[in-house]
């Protein structure tokens, strides 16, 4: 077969150029330090190397994610440590305050021990994290939690932190469920003494007697004393706003406790408690017969009167309207109230329940309420209302049996309800510690995990220098002996052989 000179050209050409392509691929390489240049080089481990990489991405936003949520625990911890310590040295002034022999004037510098005390509760209750965000507002980050009379201004949208594939946290509490709510699982009541009692009725301590089986566990309880038949003294009982038919009850001098029985409750009560108008004493449970959905966005103050084994979700949209499900639920739209009550009917006329909210919410929002045991927030929890209370009382000087034992009744309420708010800021300082060991347990396992992906995206990725520069000389080698071989081959000639 001839071979032509052109052919001789071409193939010596090919040749060189083939070596020169492929060490022209291995400067790449050497120079990225990738073993892929293009996918091409190995699709199955460029396939491979993308899940990789995005896993490994996932694992390192994790990361982030984590070290946010620690922040953010870690300021709320010490938030919590010093409200402690401020609930504590309240405490210790609330118990100075029962002291029988204190002045007016006394007891007026211990008001202003306590304003200067509400007022740096306030402060640490509007804390912010390290991006100016309001730590307990909920999702309003922007709102501070509480205003300055004390009012919850945020909504009950926890914001929560994807610290994990399948994990998510709350990287702070809502204001409400720290500054006016009862520790969850605690069953027990705290007494309110009506504003405008004018005898000399005191109530003492208050003890449950039957926590599973009592007509008055999980409600509010309302005492209101009247005049009987025969012009002596006996108290009525509301369950949750609605009259008890068992009553009213004899009550008289020797009379030392009220409710008990059924009630599963009772009162040590002392005093001779006015008829005109009625003075009435509330207890407000420690507990409740409902829970308020974690996700709601809605902020709840309260549900009294709920008759219905069904939850519902009440919602306000962008009309300004409030709405209820499911159907056939009614809801009578409130006006334009401060503190929107919203009564829920069955459709059929009946009243199955009245949620009453602390403000008018944002268009969109919406709340989730389910009967049965719960621990959700109440006004008569407010830590700030509780001490605007008791510094009224202290400022207010006790010239007459009448007015010192409404002091007597204001100071024991404010006693049981600080001690409410004390107990529930341990809770939840016990929950942020056990969501502080939680993310740095979820560190220690993610950073193995994320070490773990970066070696497997090595493995498939980098490139071995050995064997590349190995294959680097080779392939130097290689061009130079095409390029010998061309220079012999093109001097080949006829001519030159017969010589």
């Amino acid at each position: 077969m001839r071979i032509s000179s052109n052919l001789f050209f071409q193939t010596g050409l090919n040749s060189i150029n083939a070596q020169q392509a492929d060490l022209v691929h291995l400067y790449k390489q050497v120079g990225s330090g990738k073993r892929m240049v293009t996918p091409s080089d190995d699709p199955l481990a460029a396939a491979q190397a993308i899940n990789v990489s995005q896993t490994l991405a996932m694992g390192e936003r994790y990361a982030a994610n984590r070290q946010v949520a620690s922040r953010n625990l870690g300021t709320e911890d010490n938030v919590l440590r010093t409200v402690t310590l401020q609930l504590q040295d309240v405490k210790t002034r609330l118990v100075e305050a029962g002291n029988g022999t204190m002045s007016d004037v006394d007891r007026s510098m211990l008001s202003e021990v306590l304003q200067a005390a509400r007022d740096s509760l306030l402060n640490l209750a509007n804390s912010t994290d390290g991006n100016g965000q309001y730590l307990f507002s909920g999702s309003k980050g922007n709102t501070p939690a509480f205003n300055d009379a004390g009012q919850y201004m945020g909504d009950s949208s926890q914001r929560l932190i994807q610290v994990d594939q399948t994990r998510q946290l709350a990287g702070a509490d809502l204001g409400i469920d720290i500054f006016s709510r009862a520790a969850p699982g605690t069953t027990g009541f705290v007494t309110i003494p009506g504003a405008g009692n004018s005898g000399t009725g005191v109530f003492g301590k208050t003890v449950v007697t039957d926590a599973s089986g009592g007509t008055a566990i999980g409600k509010k309880v309302d005492i209101t004393f009247e005049v009987d038949g025969s012009g002596g003294l006996q108290y009525q009982v509301y369950l949750d706003g609605v009259r008890d038919t068992s009553g009213p009850y004899p009550y008289t001098d020797d009379t030392n406790t009220l409710l008990g029985g059924a009630y599963g409750v009772s009162v040590d009560f002392s005093g001779v408690p006015n008829t005109n108008p009625g003075d009435t004493f509330t207890l407000i449970p420690q507990n409740t017969n409902y829970s308020v959905s974690k996700d709601s966005t809605m902020s709840i103050a309260n549900v009294s009167k709920l008759n219905t084994s069904d939850p519902f979700t009440i919602g306000y949209d962008v009309n300004g309207d409030y709405t209820v499900e499911p159907s056939p639920l009614v809801i009578t739209q409130p006006g334009s109230a401060e503190k929107p009550v919203l009564v829920i009917g069955d459709g059929s006329g009946n009243v199955i329940g009245e949620v009453a909210l602390y403000g008018k919410p944002t268009p969109g929002s919406e709340a989730t309420i389910s009967p049965g045991s719960g621990s959700t927030s109440r006004d008569e929890f407010n830590v700030f209302a509780t001490l605007d209370e008791i510094i009224a009382a202290l400022a207010t000087p006790t010239t007459d049996p009448v007015s010192a034992a409404k002091f007597q009744n204001s100071l024991n309420s404010a006693l049981q309800r600080i001690d409410v708010t004390y107990d529930n800021i341990q809770s939840v300082s016990a929950s942020v510690g056990t969501r502080m060991v939680e993310v740095e347990a979820l560190n220690a396992s993610g950073s193995s995990r994320v070490m773990e992906y970066r070696n497997q995206l090595s493995q498939l990725e980098d490139l071995d220098y050995y064997t590349a520069i190995t294959q680097l000389q080779l392939r130097t080698t290689a061009l130079e002996a095409a390029a010998t071989a061309f220079q012999k081959i093109q001097n080949t000639s006829l001519f030159n052989m017969n010589r």
